[in-house]
């Protein structure tokens, strides 16, 4: 079984995720991204934040895996 990676932000990273959530302006897909980020963040395993955002369970991990290692 893989474990999906711990997400820790700092301060600056959430603020900097809550920005690209809530603004009008964010492309759509990266909205979804920031959004993703934030619900790992907050506990939240992989099937649970692809149901709630309505995304593929294999993307939410792609990308959480990719925020984990690059980061912003």
């Amino acid at each position: 079984m893989r474990v999906a990676p711990k997400i820790i932000l700092t301060a600056d990273e959430r603020v900097e995720l809550g920005k690209l959530v809530a603004s009008k302006l964010t492309s759509v897909r990266l909205s979804q991204r920031a959004h993703l980020v934030l619900l790992a963040a907050d506990g939240m395993q992989n099937r649970e934040i692809a149901a709630r955002l309505g995304l593929d369970r294999m993307l939410v991990g792609r990308w959480r895996g990719r925020f984990a290692q690059l980061r912003l």
